[in-house]
């Protein structure tokens, strides 16, 4: 698939693929047009389809490459060894923080996928959710072996609890959804919590469910 586009200088392909991305981000998947994706490129209509064959095509381009930078700049980074269970998902949840700096169009962008009218994409995010998966399922089992966590839990209740919270507040980076969706569960009415204080409430969350 898009052999062609392969070929092309790497500089070029991030430059095509970070504009696709950044307009979709700005304007849905449906709603963005390839002229629009062209223009902020700088190359023709054209030339895009020497490349690809339709949108959808570009967009799967597009989450492979997205899925390759949150491997290598996200979970490898920032899923090193640590010596607790509160220290490793603390880094990891700034490391979503930093990441969004950076990239907050690739994330919003892969945020979407979990909407219906994205489903043909999905499978393309596989890597890095069994990646997620077996880093959660790693921290469960070290923090068990450790005394942190009781093993009547079971590995895979902490993997996934572990989850949906790290989820949750990377999606609310990006999403006023899920920024709304936090403040109901974590925070109160009066004012939107804070990066800094999201991150603490799942902490905290995580120090009283699992009574580390």
């Amino acid at each position: 698939m898009y052999e062609a586009f392969k070929k092309l200088p790497a500089a070029k392909q991030h430059r095509i693929l970070n504009s696709a991305i950044k307009t979709i981000a700005e304007n849905g998947y449906e709603a963005a047009s390839i002229s629009s994706i062209c223009r902020r490129a700088g190359i023709s209509n054209g030339a895009l389809y020497k490349y690809f064959e339709n949108k959808e095509s570009m967009v799967f381009a597009c989450v492979e490459y997205g899925v390759e930078v949150m491997m290598h700049e996200l979970y490898l980074k920032y899923t090193k060894k640590m010596d607790t269970l509160i220290e490793a998902v603390s880094s990891l949840l700034n490391g979503f923080k930093e990441f969004t700096k950076k990239h907050r169009d690739l994330l919003s962008v892969y945020s979407d996928l979990g909407s219906s009218s994205m489903n043909r994409f999905a499978a393309i995010t596989e890597k890095v959710e069994y990646a997620g998966h077996l880093f959660f399922v790693d921290l469960a089992e070290n923090a068990m072996l450790r005394g942190e966590i009781d093993k009547s839990l079971g590995v895979d209740v902490v993997a996934y609890f572990l989850d949906s919270h790290i989820m949750l507040y990377s999606y609310s980076l990006v999403s006023e959804h899920h920024a709304r969706r936090f403040d109901v569960f974590f925070g109160d009415s009066s004012r939107r919590l804070s990066e800094d204080e999201k991150i603490e409430k799942i902490l905290e969350s995580l120090k009283k469910l699992l009574k580390i």
